[in-house]
């Protein structure tokens, strides 16, 4: 890991709690993996870039088919967990880099950049969102494309204060212990965030169950917020899909999932 010169890179690792449980989140999430190996596939071999990483579930895929991937987190933790992670994927064709990506600049392009699984809904103001599109531009090459993946917005999104906590699942880990993840969400639709809050209880074969609780904000990103700020970064919104199977977008949709490329250049993919 290599952090990022002069970013302001946060002094407390808000996802520091959450790391040794989000590869259990995710479990069987691979759809969208395979969206990102088809389209890496199409690219012009000039490497992939990942905003937002985690602990490296996509990065290590994409190096695992012979890519040169680099990926970016803000979160220590979450990257410690992906470093463990390279070995299986080819080792020197994932590099890590721990990095604000409002700000980030690696000094290269990349045929595709991704922004995966709710990565711009961290940008909390819609200044977050251009600077971290923007970001996407310095580093996205002339005939390359982006992607981003956020949640397709939903009535209660707009529906404020607090709603019902839900168990989510219960899983075993390694150990034996059993764990089960609860959300709670409050929404404040004037500003266009949630607060998200996750507890894990983890019960160990014996003794005490305990609980670890991590919460963060979420903005709610519509399409055309996204052509937006998308414009103002200097990108074009060439395609848009309502899931990991390009349907074309429309109020049926499961995700929100835009094709950027480079503003009058518009690359590939199917038109919504």
């Amino acid at each position: 890991m290599n952090p990022q010169p002069n970013s302001p890179l946060s002094e407390l690792d808000r996802f520091a709690s959450l790391a040794p449980f989000y590869d259990l989140d995710l479990e069987g999430h691979e759809d969208d993996v395979d969206l990102y190996r088809h389209l890496a596939g199409e690219g012009g071999g000039g490497g992939v870039l990942e905003l937002g990483c985690g602990t490296g579930r996509v990065a290590c895929a994409l190096a695992g088919e012979g890519l040169d991937v680099t990926g970016v987190d803000l979160s220590a933790a979450m990257l410690e967990v992906a470093g463990r992670r390279v070995p299986a994927a080819g080792g020197s064709l994932v590099n890590l880099v721990e990095a604000d990506l409002r700000v980030l600049d690696l000094g290269r392009r990349f045929s595709l950049v991704l922004a995966p699984l709710g990565t711009l809904q961290h940008m909390e103001t819609t200044d977050d969102l251009v600077a971290a599109l923007r970001t996407i531009a310095r580093h996205l090459a002339a005939d390359g494309l982006a992607v981003v993946d956020v949640e397709h917005p939903l009535p209660e999104d707009l529906t404020p204060g607090p709603q019902p906590l839900i168990e989510h699942w219960t899983r075993r880990i390694e150990s034996g212990a059993s764990v089960t993840k609860l959300v709670s969400v409050e929404a404040h639709p004037a500003l266009g965030t949630r607060t998200v809050t996750w507890h894990f209880d983890v019960q160990p074969p014996e003794g005490a169950l305990h609980r670890v609780t991590s919460s963060f904000e979420l903005r709610t990103i519509t399409l055309t917020e996204l052509e937006l700020a998308a414009r103002l970064a200097g990108l074009a919104v060439s395609a848009a899909w309502g899931d990991y199977a390009m349907t074309p977008y429309d109020d049926s949709a499961t995700r929100l999932v835009a094709a950027l490329s480079p503003a009058g250049e518009p690359t590939g993919g199917a038109s919504r």
